[in-house]
């Protein structure tokens, strides 16, 4: 008894852990994907012990685990933050009824395990959620497919193609469960060959972190060498030769007609890749032209996406709005915002 309840409180601290995680973190691609590992391994580690401690045939087995719940709602994160969707962080009160079934599950757990009168009403009154739950987790994946296949033009992140190709994967692989269940196959035999094929996805994500981390080193590295020496950089190239209307209608046809700039990882790389412009033309043209550098000219573009959505809904979290216009940080928001319009965006509003 000691064992179960130590698991069943452990459970509801790391599901406490992961709900801040993901409140916290959700502009984050990276730290989405190790939360999904997380729930993943979690959920996977529960039902380990619980088979181990008690067999398949207790009815702790047929008590299925909560925090697989979130899966569907991680994937979702993932996907409107690929595709810039404005309304992502609605998503974040999802978080409050996949909590109460998780709170729901720990309940019917002690409750059976105390052997309380109504503890077998509990257990079915949770049990009748993973009626549904197939079709709740397909749905999910399948919305991805379809969000990212009908927005991809709106990707700018570089694993965003790939995160498509790995939703298929996991979809293939919940459709080849519920076959198996359905034809009344051995499932025991097909969860362990699930379970395998888990390492997959666990190996694709690892290396898309570590991908995605060295890419930002790079960046920073180049951001670096940029500011530090920029008139070096640019002094002996013949500006005559460079048609600076030309290169300035583009960069403002960009900002105007794209939402690329909204990721928080856009770069002068992927907007010179974007125009076809080298980035010495777009420097100097935001230099000399623009009265700017790409990145403050960005971050006012954001400020004036901030003010039109804040206008459409007053009422929106002033910080969500940051996170999503592209922002990394608060103190870089207000920064720019105060630049900008001299004032708090409360104030603005009224």
């Amino acid at each position: 008894m000691l064992y179960i309840i130590m698991v069943v409180v452990l459970q509801a601290l790391i599901t406490l852990t992961l709900l801040m995680y993901l409140i916290k973190n959700r502009e984050s691609v990276l730290n989405m994907l190790l939360l999904y590992i997380g729930v993943v391994t979690l959920d996977m580690g529960y039902e380990y012990f619980i088979i181990q401690k008690f067999g398949y045939e207790s009815v702790l087995y047929e008590i299925p685990g909560s925090l697989r719940i979130f899966k569907g709602l991680i994937f979702i994160y993932i996907t409107t933050y690929f595709i810039h969707a404005k309304w992502r962080d609605k998503l974040k009160y999802l978080i409050v009824p996949l909590t109460l079934v998780v709170l729901h599950h720990a309940t019917a757990l002690f409750a059976k395990i105390f052997e309380l009168s109504w503890a077998d009403i509990l257990i079915r009154s949770y049990k009748s959620y993973f009626v549904y739950y197939s079709y709740y987790w397909i749905a999910c994946l399948v919305l991805c497919i379809y969000l990212l296949t009908k927005y991809r033009k709106n990707h700018t992140h570089p694993i965003a193609g790939k995160f498509r190709y790995l939703v298929g994967y996991v979809l293939a692989g919940v459709l080849l469960f519920w076959i198996v269940y359905q034809l009344g196959w051995n499932t025991l035999v097909y969860q362990k060959i699930y379970s395998l094929l888990f390492l997959l996805q666990f190996g694709w994500i690892l290396y898309v972190y570590i991908l995605t981390y060295q890419h930002q080193l790079q960046e920073q590295q180049k951001n670096a060498s940029h500011f530090s020496a920029p008139k070096e950089t640019y002094q002996y190239k013949d500006l005559s030769k460079i048609d600076f209307d030309s290169v300035q209608n583009a960069i403002v046809s960009f900002y105007r007609e794209s939402h690329s700039y909204l990721d928080e990882e856009f770069t002068l790389d992927q907007l010179s890749g974007h125009l076809k412009i080298s980035k010495a033309d777009l420097s100097i043209t935001f230099s000399k032209h623009l009265h700017s550098n790409f990145h403050e000219y960005t971050n006012r573009i954001r400020i004036q996406h901030f003010k039109q959505i804040l206008s459409e809904d007053p009422s929106a979290s002033v910080t969500d709005l940051a996170f999503q216009c592209g922002f990394k940080s608060k103190s870089t928001f207000y920064k720019y915002f105060k630049k900008e319009f001299d004032c708090l965006p409360s104030q603005l509003v009224h």
